[in-house]
C-alpha cells in the first residue's frame, strides 16, 4: 500500500531500502525519499553540545569548530554569488550553528542574523563570534515579521527539518516579494546516491529525515510561491580529517578509531555531484 509523500503530498511512496534497521521510502511521483520516526521522536533534541563535538557519538561531528576555515571558505564563495547587497539588505541564515555563515555575510555587507535550534550552538556563536546574532528557534516558528528579509539561506539544513512544508511556509512568509531563498542539500537521484544504495554517505539517520530529489525540491518550493531559478551540483572544500570522520561514522561505525594523522587538517575540493545548490525567488502574491 502506498504511503503519502511528505514532500509532494502524493500517495505514491513505498519502501525502497533499509538502513540500520530503518525503512527508507521513496516517492514514485517526485523521487524524494524519507523515513518515518515514531511519535516519541524528538528531532530538536538531537542537537545538544555533543552533536557538535563528540567523536563517540554516531551522529554529528567529532569537532565542528575544526571545520571553521573550510566552512567559511564555502560560505563566502556561495554568498558572493548573490552579488553585492544593496544598502540595508537583510539576510537570515537558518540552521546557523556556530554563526560562521552569519559572520561572513556581515563581512560582505549584509545585515545578517541566524536562527539555530540548538541552544548549545547558539551560545557558542555568541561566545566566539561577538558580531554575529544567532537566535534560538526552529524553522516552524520563525520569530521575525512578514516580508523582512531579502535573502534566506539554508546550508545543508533542509534534510534535518521534520516538517518541510511548515518550514517553507514560514521562510516564504519572512521573505519579501522578489527575495531569494538559497539552499544546499543532498540529491537522492544523483548517480552517487543510486550506485551507493544504503551506503550513500548522506543516509545519516536519525538526523537526516529527508533525502530530496530535484523534482521534489521544485515541488516543495513551488507550493509556497518559491520559483526555482537554478539547481546545480557544486563542490565544496572539506578537511581530509572530516572526510575520514564521515567514512568512519557512516560506514565503519563509532568503534573505529577517530582519524588522527599528519595532514588531517588539509582542506581539499570535493564534488561527488550529489549535493545541489538551489536558488529560488519568492514570487509576488
Amino acid at each position: 500500500m502506498a504511503v503519502s509523500c511528505p514532500v509532494c503530498l502524493a500517495d505514491a511512496a513505498a519502501p525502497r531500502l533499509h538502513k540500520a534497521g530503518t525503512t527508507i521510502l521513496r516517492c514514485a511521483r517526485c523521487g524524494s525519499a524519507f523515513w518515518q520516526p515514531d511519535a516519541a521522536f524528538d528531532a530538536a533534541g538531537l542537537y545538544g553540545a555533543g552533536y557538535f563535538a563528540d567523536s563517540e557519538e554516531a551522529t554529528g561531528y567529532d569537532d565542528y569548530a575544526s571545520l571553521e576555515v573550510s566552512l567559511r571558505h564555502n560560505f563566502v564563495r556561495r554568498l558572493r554569488k548573490l552579488g553585492a547587497p544593496r544598502a540595508g539588505a537583510r539576510l537570515l541564515d537558518l540552521g546557523a550553528a556556530y554563526g560562521f555563515a552569519v559572520d561572513e555575510a556581515r563581512r560582505l555587507g549584509w545585515h545578517a542574523v541566524g536562527l539555530e535550534v540548538s541552544p548549545a550552538a547558539a551560545r557558542r556563536a555568541a561566545e566566539t563570534i561577538r558580531a554575529a546574532v544567532v537566535a534560538v528557534g526552529d524553522a516552524q516558528h520563525v520569530p521575525f515579521a512578514d516580508d523582512c528579509f531579502d535573502v534566506v539561506t539554508l546550508w545543508d539544513v533542509l534534510e534535518h527539518l521534520p516538517e518541510p512544508h511548515a518550514a517553507m511556509a514560514e521562510l516564504a512568509r519572512v521573505l519579501r516579494p522578489g527575495g531569494r531563498l538559497v539552499l544546499t542539500t543532498g540529491d537522492v537521484g544523483s548517480l552517487a546516491a543510486r550506485v551507493s544504495g544504503a551506503r550513500w554517505h548522506l543516509y545519516t539517520l536519525p538526523e537526516h529525515l529527508f533525502f530530496y530529489s530535484r523534482e521534489g525540491l521544485r515541488r516543495l518550493l513551488a507550493a509556497h510561491g518559491l520559483r526555482v531559478e537554478r539547481i546545480r551540483a557544486e563542490g565544496a572544500r572539506y578537511p581530509l580529517g572530516y572526510l575520514f570522520e564521515r567514512v568512519r561514522k557512516t560506514l565503519l561505525g563509532t568503534d573505529a578509531a577517530p582519524a588522527r594523522w599528519p595532514g588531517a587538517g588539509i582542506s581539499i575540493p570535493v564534488n561527488l555531484f550529489d549535493v545541489v545548490t538551489v536558488h529560488a525567488v519568492r514570487e509576488a502574491a
